[in-house]
């Protein structure tokens, strides 16, 4: 039996990026859609749904929690995943409010584009009440030592 479409909103204000990772995705045949800002993200929700968002956090104007909070009340069962250049949750409010809000995932930049498609692909075939998977800045750190 073929796969289901898998449809994807990428917001990203980074031109270059956002052109790369669509492409990527599409050579393997996910379908995207792009946006360069929160605005325009709003414009992509108003017109379908989409099984997985990749949001940077800092955009111009609105920021990528405000593009997160809307997804969540849009489109329930769209996965969410964090991309971001922040390494540290401490650092950056942005990260600490999207993880509140609930996101499925998290990406470090720059990213691997073969473990991107990998994430999309795994988010995009989980049962929409399914729990969210541990980012991975957190699986790629060491258990504390006693």
């Amino acid at each position: 039996m073929p796969e289901r479409n898998i449809r994807v909103m990428l917001v990203d204000d980074d031109r270059e990026l956002r052109n790369t990772l669509a492409d990527i995705l599409g050579a393997v045949g996910i379908e995207v859609d792009t946006a360069c800002d929160a605005p325009a993200a709003f414009a992509l929700l108003e017109q379908g749904k989409y099984d997985v968002a990749i949001v940077d956090m800092v955009l111009p104007g609105p920021s990528g929690v405000d593009v997160i909070r809307r997804i969540k009340r849009m489109s329930r069962g769209t996965r969410v995943v964090i991309c971001t250049a922040f390494y540290s949750y401490f650092n950056c409010d942005l990260l600490v409010q999207a993880e509140l809000i609930g996101v499925d995932a998290t990406v470090r930049k720059p990213v691997d584009p073969l473990a991107l498609v990998a994430l999309v692909k795994e988010l995009a075939s989980r049962a929409p009440d399914a729990k969210p998977q541990v980012s991975d800045s957190e699986a790629h750190e060491e258990p504390a030592k006693p």
